[in-house]
């Protein structure tokens, strides 16, 4: 399995004649190019298309027009997005869409499972099962403590993230990819503390951080996440 962290909260998940491609969101034109250049490199005969929510920075109208690209031209493509996403598939073309519900499970060509957990913000997340891995992606499902909010709303916060988080208990995640916060300073991290607490991941990738690199790095170097820092990556691009 190769991970490579594309920008924000995208990632493209490579397995074995099979890429999945979660909350693409290219910040340029430079960018989008050389993404599309990426997914296309290894020819996959199927890409999984996932969109945890309409949030810009985790959606991007461009997400439709992948199989008209000729870098991904003749891999079947499937959609497997948030409901409000599949709202704005474009009418009239002959998409593969999975339009998707909070605490659901679907079963996608018999090889792939997708769980689906409601978010503490916007849209859902899901916990992906495919050729003996199994794969999360938090989308906007943290914990959001904002030093500036009074106290009760940021508890609030994580009692909802527990309560939403509780579906997977019990479960073996491979890599899950999970919001780290600069912005929120010292707090940033409580998402990340919170999911490794409850379930548990063999890798974390941290995102959600934009260009703040160097915040996100001293975040996951906090007391908080020292019981699993040997597992946290931030690679651009490696393989489990």
């Amino acid at each position: 399995m190769r991970i490579t962290h594309l920008f924000h909260s995208g990632f493209l998940i490579e397995l074995d004649r099979t890429a999945l491609l979660f909350d693409w969101y290219p910040p340029s034109e430079e960018r989008r190019t050389a993404d599309i250049a990426h997914l296309g490199s290894e020819r996959a005969e199927k890409l999984y298309v996932f969109v945890s929510h309409l949030h810009h920075d985790h959606y991007t109208p461009a997400v439709w027009d992948l199989g008209e690209t000729e870098k991904l031209s003749g891999t079947e493509i499937v959609y497997i997005v948030d409901a409000a996403v599949a709202e704005r598939a474009p009418a009239g073309r002959a998409l593969n869409v999975v339009a998707c519900a909070p605490e659901r499970t679907y079963g996608i060509d018999g090889r792939l499972s997708a769980s689906t957990l409601d978010s503490t913000d916007e849209g859902i997340a899901f916990c992906v099962a495919c050729d003996g891995r199994t794969i999360y992606h938090a989308g906007d499902l943290s914990v959001w403590w904002w030093p500036e909010r009074d106290e009760v709303l940021n508890r609030r916060s994580e009692q909802r993230c527990r309560r939403f988080l509780r579906p997977l208990e019990g479960t073996h995640i491979d890599i899950a990819m999970l919001p780290i916060t600069p912005r929120a300073g010292s707090d940033g991290d409580r998402g990340i503390e919170l999911f490794m607490q409850m379930i548990g991941a063999d890798t974390v990738v941290p995102m959600h951080y934009r260009d703040d690199r160097a915040g996100a790095l001293a975040l996951a170097n906090s007391a908080r996440l020292a019981p699993w820092r040997s597992r946290i990556r931030f690679d651009e691009c490696f393989e489990l």
